[in-house]
């Protein structure tokens, strides 16, 4: 390879980079000596059924298999792909040719102890099981009530469409060069996590999954699930997964585990702040407006974080009274409103993010001595926590009090 003038030999990094970005689909590898005998009935029966729904074609159930295969890609030149035999193939097949394409559940009652309390694993093909996959996961769903005004509600702690896509993603995008490891499903009350084996493909990290473009490692299988609508439209899970989070107040997903060999999804079971999802649901009914997923995405950064520096939705925000600027010009920096912590019933913590001015600061202690006299500084402390100011400030107030009442009274 070239540097600057020079010829160099080629490090280990960048051939791997090199053969990563022309590394063809692993799931559209032919499979020799598989026969339309070693598929199993019951999942071709549901990846017809599915593709007929998708086009309206009623005629695809009863169309002769290997013709679907075909036009589905999942048949090449009258041979069989990787990616028909891990979705469509006989278990007894897999285990032979493929026996790293397994799903592992594992229940947890707290999500720290180390042996889990209830397991099972599956090494079939994928349309033969993903709804059997989805009833055990319902079986150990739990449900928080909250009330919406007269009406008792409930949100579920594993959302399915949420699961659902994480395991397809898991499928579609794992590596399967790996062998001796599994998909893993952790499941818990705390949070529903997936786990599969090969880190993110290139150009992709946690930080710009939202945003990135579509990246396959295994485009056959992901194209197969498009096919059939188990995904509404392949890129797009991540944004259904984290947009739930986000509406149930549940808080973001992350990717705490992941690294060069493993992905892991983190989505939250237990909700956080169902207040701020109904704060928002005003806004929308008041307003007559509706949030993208990139504008209730940053609202929500904003509740995480409490100051963001340069949201990029800021104007429509700030029309709407959602959020609000601390400080001006350069050092510019948004919050969510006080409307949002009014409505919470969280004035204190508005004033801790806000802060107080220095002109309102002064206000404050001259306004207590001429009402209060030199009064009692356990008081004057009480009344200041009350605001929610930090300690730091209330101990400040408390000596410039002692100041002007010595200097001035």
């Amino acid at each position: 390879m070239r540097k600057g003038e020079s010829l160099v030999e080629m490090d280990n990094e960048t051939m791997r980079a090199i053969l990563n970005e022309i590394q063809p689909d692993f799931s559209s590898s032919i499979i020799e000596n598989l026969a339309i005998s070693d598929l199993d009935d019951r999942a071709v029966g549901d990846f017809k059924k599915r593709m007929a729904e998708k086009t309206g074609n009623r005629a695809l159930i009863n169309s002769p298999t290997a013709q679907i295969l075909q036009d589905a890609e999942l048949m090449r030149g009258g041979k069989f792909t990787l990616a028909s035999l891990l979705l469509l193939g006989k278990k007894e097949k897999i285990a032979e040719l493929l026996p790293q394409a397994e799903i592992i559940y594992e229940w947890r009652s707290t999500p720290e102890q180390i042996h889990h309390d209830f397991r099972v694993s599956w090494r079939v093909p994928y349309f033969a099981v993903y709804d059997d996959i989805w009833q055990t996961i319902q079986a150990r769903n739990l449900r928080t009530p909250y009330q919406e005004g007269f009406i008792q509600q409930e949100v579920l702690a594993f959302d399915e469409k949420s699961c659902r896509e994480a395991v397809n993603n898991a499928v579609a995008h794992r590596d399967y060069s790996i062998s001796g490891r599994s998909i893993i499903i952790y499941a818990s009350p705390q949070f529903f996590a997936v786990v599969s084996p090969g880190g993110f493909p290139q150009h992709i990290t946690p930080e710009n999954i939202l945003k990135a473009a579509p990246h396959w490692r295994n485009r056959l299988i992901a194209e197969a699930f498009e096919r059939t609508k188990l995904v509404e439209r392949s890129g797009q899970g991540m944004d259904v997964i984290f947009e739930a989070a986000i509406r149930q107040g549940k808080g973001l997903p992350d990717f705490k585990g992941t690294d060069a060999h493993t992905v892991r999804i983190n989505i939250p079971a237990k909700v956080k702040d169902a207040e701020f999802v109904r704060f928002l649901e005003k806004i929308v009914n008041e307003k007559q407006v509706s949030f993208s997923f990139d504008e209730i995405y940053e609202l929500e950064m904003l509740r995480e974080q409490k100051v963001v520096a340069n949201p990029q939705h800021k104007e429509k925000f700030l029309k709407l009274g959602i959020v609000e600027k601390i400080g001006k010009t350069s050092g510019t920096k948004y919050m969510l409103s006080h409307k949002y912590y009014s409505y919470e019933e969280k004035p204190g913590i508005y004033t801790r993010i806000k802060g107080i001015s220095r002109e309102k600061k002064k206000e404050l202690i001259l306004n207590h001595i001429q009402r209060e006299g030199q009064g009692i500084k356990k008081d004057f402390m009480l009344q200041l926590q009350q605001l929610g100011l930090p300690l730091g400030f209330r101990s400040h107030v408390v000596w410039w009090e002692d100041y002007l009442i010595n200097n001035f009274h």
